[in-house]
């Protein structure tokens, strides 16, 4: 496991534990998590890839690349087998 040291703005910090490590690993990590989800639908933006494989860059589910795109306002293009898959028609 890696150690990092990082400089914030009081006004950030304001109200947080800080002799809670698991909850700054988990905040660390969630916004890993966000970048890495904002660079990879930048990408499926400009036609670089397709929602799942966005997905599996990102290290989410697809369903829920699909949610943080709806989010972001990109709306995710369908397939008619992307469909069937999704509505389990598809075996």
């Amino acid at each position: 496991m890696s150690k990092v040291t990082i400089d914030f703005n009081e006004e950030v910090l304001k109200g947080f534990d800080f002799n809670n490590e698991k909850a700054i690993q988990h905040i660390f990590e969630l916004g890993l998590t966000q970048l890495k989800i904002d660079q990879v639908l930048r990408l499926y933006k400009q036609g670089g890839m397709s929602i799942g494989y966005a997905a599996q860059l990102a290290g989410i589910p697809k369903q829920e690349m699909f949610r943080q795109a709806r989010v972001r306002g990109i709306e995710p293009s369908f397939s008619e087998q992307m469909l069937r898959e999704e509505l389990g028609l598809e075996q």
